[in-house]
């Protein structure tokens, strides 16, 4: 079995060549990346923030968890017992 190394692209993004000819470390396709944490100024990838609040609202207090949840109804029968 072959062993694969993926690198994380540092370099960022280069559109100039093909994918199969890409230079080390960069890649084609890249969105909200960024090769160093700001805190620690550690090489790893990470998601870049964003710039504007994707809420008005206010949560009222630090969100712990957030999850999706999904309902069904079920049809009443009309059949009596």
């Amino acid at each position: 079995m072959a062993i694969l190394k993926l690198y994380f692209p540092m370099k960022g993004k280069n559109t100039n060549f093909a994918a199969s000819s890409q230079p080390v470390f960069t890649t084609p396709r890249m969105l909200n990346c960024r090769p160093r944490e700001v805190i620690g100024k550690r090489a790893r990838g990470g998601q870049r923030p964003g710039m504007v609040k994707a809420y008005n609202e206010n949560l009222g207090g630090p969100v712990v968890a957030m999850c999706q949840v999904t309902t069904v109804e079920l049809e009443k029968s009309n059949d009596s017992v």
